[in-house]
C-alpha cells in the first residue's frame, strides 16, 4: 500500500468519531505508529472512546505539528523513517489549524494539503484530516474535497468528486504576488560574495522584527536562496527586506527561469550536492512563495515577527 490521504468532513462528535476511533484502533491493532493531532474536545473524545488504547497513541498539539507547511510535510517524513518495520505504517489523524490565518496563510496551507498527495505518494502512511464544517469557512471545507483524494465517511471510504489534480491545484494558486511596500523597504544586490548580503539579513532582520533565536535561521535561509541565485539565475539578482503587521519578507529576485512542479516541497535525493536550497529554506521559513516565468524567478521568505 501507498498514500492514503482522506478529508474527514463532520458537524458533530458522533461524526468525527464515528470514522476518528475505528481508524485509529485498526492502527493500533496493526502495530503502525498512530498519531493524533486534533483540538482540544475532540482529543478528550477520541481520550475517552480508547480508554486503554489511547496509551499506545502519540497525541500531538495541532499548534505545533501544523507550525508551516514545510515543517509539517517534514514530520511526515521523519516519522516515515522511523517506522519500526517493513509492513508499519504511519498513521495521522489530524486538524489543520485554520483559525486566525490570514489570506497567504491560508492559501499556501491548501497548496501544501494537495502537494501532500505528491511529496508522500510512495510513501507508507494514511493520513486522515478533519474539517468540522460548524466552525470553519465553507470555502476551506468544499476546498478540502479539492485537495484530498479520498473522504472518509463512518468507517468507509469515498472517492472524492472535487478532487483536483496537484499540478493543477498548485497552478491555481500561482495568483501574482502581492505588491511590496512603496517605502521601508531596504535592498541589496547579490553578487558572488554573499558575505554582505548575509550581513544585510543580521542586520535589518532583528530590525524588522525577526525573533532573535531565529535570525541565523533566517541568515541561512536567505543565504541558500542566494546561492541558487548564483547557480541557476544568472549569477547576479537583488534581495529586498520589509515588514508586515505580521512577518518579516525578504524578497529574492534573479533572471533565470526555475523549472519542475512543486518546487521546494520535495524532499531531495540525501546523497544529492544540490537541490537542498529550497527544500532547506521551506523548514526553516514559516512560509515560502515562489513565481518563476520567462521574465526571471522570486522567492519570498516569511518569518513570523516577535511581539
Amino acid at each position: 500500500m501507498t498514500l492514503i490521504h482522506q478529508a474527514l468532513l463532520f458537524d458533530s462528535p458522533e461524526q468525527f468519531l464515528a470514522a476518528a476511533v475505528p481508524f485509529v484502533v485498526d492502527g493500533v491493532h496493526r502495530g503502525d505508529t498512530v498519531i493524533a493531532v486534533t483540538s482540544t474536545d475532540n482529543t478528550r473524545l477520541l481520550r475517552e472512546r480508547l480508554d486503554g488504547t489511547a496509551d499506545q497513541v502519540t497525541f500531538l498539539e495541532p499548534a505545533g505539528w501544523f507550525d508551516s507547511p514545510g515543517r509539517t510535510l517534514d514530520a511526515h517524513y521523519r516519522r516515515i523513517d522511523a517506522l519500526a518495520t517493513d509492513s508499519a505504517f504511519l498513521r495521522v489523524i489530524g486538524e489543520p489549524v485554520w483559525a486566525g490565518r490570514d489570506e497567504l496563510e491560508t492559501s499556501e496551507w491548501g497548496r501544501y494539503e494537495s502537494v501532500i498527495n505528491v511529496a508522500l505518494a510512495d510513501a507508507r502512511a494514511w493520513v486522515m484530516c478533519g474539517y468540522d464544517s460548524r466552525t470553519l469557512a465553507g470555502t476551506i471545507v468544499q476546498d478540502a474535497r479539492r485537495t484530498h483524494p479520498r473522504l472518509a465517511v463512518g468507517t468507509a471510504s469515498e472517492i472524492s468528486a472535487d478532487f483536483t489534480e496537484p499540478a493543477s491545484y498548485y497552478a491555481s494558486r500561482d495568483t501574482p504576488l502581492a505588491p511590496y511596500p512603496v517605502s521601508g523597504v531596504e535592498w541589496i544586490p547579490i553578487h558572488p560574495d554573499l558575505a554582505p548580503v548575509r550581513q544585510f539579513v543580521a542586520e535589518h532582520g532583528p530590525r524588522f522584527g525577526v525573533p532573535a533565536d531565529r535570525v541565523d535561521d533566517f541568515i541561512l535561509a536567505v543565504n541558500e536562496i542566494a546561492t541558487n541565485v548564483l547557480r541557476h539565475g544568472g549569477g547576479k539578482g537583488e534581495a529586498r527586506m520589509w515588514a508586515t503587521d505580521r512577518r518579516v519578507v525578504c524578497e529574492i529576485t534573479d533572471s533565470g527561469t526555475a523549472t519542475g512542479n512543486f518546487l521546494g516541497f520535495l524532499r531531495s535525493d540525501p546523497h544529492s550536492e544540490r537541490g537542498h536550497g529550497l527544500w532547506i529554506a521551506r523548514q526553516i521559513c514559516d512560509l515560502l512563495e515562489m513565481r518563476t516565468g520567462p521574465s526571471g524567478t522570486t522567492v519570498r521568505l516569511h518569518m513570523r515577527r516577535a511581539f
